[in-house]
């Protein structure tokens, strides 16, 4: 563990996850098996390491990746859990509350707000940014052209708005 990475003493770690320089783990984080967290971003040229904060209470299943940022942190919320096979690029912001399930894919400098639910195996655009609420549904690719607002449901390649998501809006007393 390098000395500039912080883990709060709450925090459980798998032993064979990856934990790389300029990472801070706040409290009651749990990190599953082979999660790699805080290594180089998939971005050709020079670049400096800003690194990862993973928020009080986040869960990382296992098999994730969440890379390092390149010009900010990139940032997993608070009680946001990411199921196995997740990816985090470079520079994405990860609301608090949020799934993202398994085999899901996150460009980098996406954001992702509170509460939302990425579908299996969905995949989110760089600099894409995901309003409060939103469901994008399994298989699905969110790009550049969708205009999502807040607590919609969308799916399908390219996405398309479905339907409002009432259920989530109920839940949070919306």
């Amino acid at each position: 563990m390098n000395t500039n990475t912080f883990i709060h003493p709450t925090a459980s770690i798998h032993p064979t996850a990856v934990i790389h320089a300029n990472v801070t783990i706040e409290k009651n984080v749990r990190i599953g098996a082979y999660c790699i967290i805080g290594a180089p971003a998939e971005r050709s040229g020079q670049w400096e390491n800003k690194g990862v904060t993973i928020n009080e209470g986040a869960i990382l299943h296992g098999l994730n990746t969440v890379d390092a940022g390149t010009e900010r942190r990139t940032q997993i919320g608070k009680n946001t859990q990411l199921l196995k096979q997740a990816h985090v690029g470079h520079d994405a912001l990860i609301g608090n509350n949020c799934v993202l399930s398994c085999g899901s894919r996150i460009g980098g400098h996406a954001t992702i707000n509170h509460y939302c639910n990425i579908g299996l195996n969905a995949s989110v655009h760089q600099w894409l940014e995901v309003p409060v609420g939103v469901m994008l549904g399994m298989n699905s690719c969110l790009t550049k052209k969708a205009d999502c607002k807040k607590y919609e449901i969308w799916a399908g390649v390219p996405a398309r708005y479905i339907k409002e998501n009432k259920v989530l809006k109920q839940r949070l007393g919306i």
